[in-house]
């Protein structure tokens, strides 16, 4: 169990920031070498205030946090690098990369690949589709969080499917359901979704490889994500709400 009785010095992004009090700034950010960390900015609404005005979501600080008997507290910040402009359609899938690596992680756990992996998917927002980007991250977490659904083959019989077979998908088994062992509560999850899947778990955020998708295909995948989640976390995402009634997936 770690220390917590003194203060750290870190790297870190920004998941989450809203108001809190009067004056102050609630924050939740993953860092480099202590995971995931909660605290108070106080004093951040105010219009002088430095680290108020740069404590925003999705950049990248340097961090010195106070820890605290309840909460920590933000000592100071500073920008890593130059903050990027996001459009409102980045900002709402970098919402859905934020929410659901606040839900999928503990306090205080280090895992820097996970912080890596956000460093390098916040910028391709802004280069690369943002749904594959999302859709990317989201299964490249859920493999670094334990929590991968299983692909491979059946998760009733072990059958692996062929790479042309279509098979079912159940959220509530954890993964595919060859067409044999359906009970017929599952999901469709054709040949075609699975080969996107597969891609983008292995998408290399750094140096992405191009690749053609389907429109379809896209669709399916989020769909079967969506309801994956949903079950994996027990509560639904508001991030994902969102996309959804703004009609911009």
């Amino acid at each position: 169990m770690q220390d917590r009785t003194n203060s750290i010095s870190d790297q870190g992004v920004v998941l989450m920031v809203r108001n809190w009090q009067t004056a102050d700034k609630y924050a939740i950010c993953f860092t480099k070498e202590h995971g995931k960390v909660r605290f108070i900015a106080y004093g951040a609404r105010y219009v002088k205030n430095t680290a108020g005005r740069i404590l925003q979501p999705f950049v990248s600080l340097q961090l010195e946090i106070t820890a605290g008997q309840k909460i920590d507290r933000l000592k100071s910040c500073e920008l890593l690098r130059l903050p990027q402009v996001y459009d409102f359609k980045e900002m709402a899938y970098g919402a859905v990369i934020s929410e659901i690596t606040a839900v999928l992680t503990e306090d205080h756990q280090p895992q820097p690949e996970i912080y890596d992996l956000l460093e390098q998917a916040f910028p391709l927002l802004k280069k690369h589709n943002p749904r594959l980007v999302t859709a990317a991250y989201i299964l490249q977490l859920l493999a670094l969080t334990g929590f991968a659904p299983q692909i491979e083959s059946c998760v009733v019989c072990g059958r692996q499917p062929e790479a042309d077979e279509d098979c079912c998908f159940s959220p509530l088994q954890g993964g595919l359901v060859c067409r044999e062992c359906a009970a017929g509560g599952e999901e469709p999850f054709s040949a075609g979704t699975r080969r996107l899947l597969t891609q983008l778990q292995q998408l290399d955020f750094q140096s992405p490889q191009k690749f053609s998708v389907r429109g379809a295909h896209l669709m399916e995948l989020e769909r079967l994500l969506c309801r994956f989640l949903l079950f994996q976390t027990d509560k639904p995402l508001k991030s994902l709400d969102y996309l959804n009634r703004l009609d911009i997936c």
